[in-house]
């Protein structure tokens, strides 16, 4: 008789139960570390779109205002208070006769939820800018021709199971040049 040769190798039912607990632990660590930055890339994203937001319309606005006169702002009288809303008048042209003054443009908050900055003229609304939770315009009796502004945008986004609160307050002012 032949000897039999049972030097077959092969895995136990223990080792394989092992390496897959292993596995799976291995796994699970990878999927939370990529959940961590699938969070972190929402919260950037949002705060970069808060910002971006505020910082055009501001910017929007400011360069309007530069160009309107201090005899056409209504809304904000020179008392500084703070208030929601401005009117002004930008010149439609310059002649040797003088300045022929554009219709009322308005900026104020509305739109969706009343978090959308508006600009307003001849009954045709632009939005300027998205998630806008206030907005003030003032204006003090010692220099009635600069107008400050304040903005402050808020975003609130869900990534995952927890809530992040992005906040961003702009202020700027402007010299009224006619």
């Amino acid at each position: 008789m032949k000897p039999r040769n049972n030097s077959k190798f092969a895995f136990t039912l223990i080792e394989v139960t092992i390496a897959i607990a292993l596995f799976s632990i291995i796994i699970a660590a990878i999927f939370s570390v990529l959940a961590v930055a699938k969070n972190s890339w929402k919260s950037g994203t949002s705060q970069l779109t808060v910002q971006q937001d505020a910082r055009k319309g501001l910017r929007s606005m400011t360069n309007e205002l530069r160009q309107c006169g201090v005899s056409t702002i209504s809304g904000v009288p020179a008392d500084g208070s703070n208030y929601t809303s401005i009117t002004f008048n930008i010149p439609d042209s310059i002649s040797v006769s003088g300045i022929t003054w554009s219709t009322n443009v308005q900026y104020s908050l509305g739109g969706l939820n009343g978090t959308q900055l508006l600009r307003t003229q001849d009954s045709s609304q632009t939005v300027l800018a998205n998630n806008i939770s206030a907005l003030t315009f003032s204006r003090t009796a010692s220099d009635p021709a600069t107008v400050n502004i304040s903005i402050t945008a808020q975003e609130n986004t869900f990534p995952g199971l927890t809530a992040i609160q992005t906040n961003l307050a702009l202020t700027g002012q402007v010299k009224v040049r006619n």
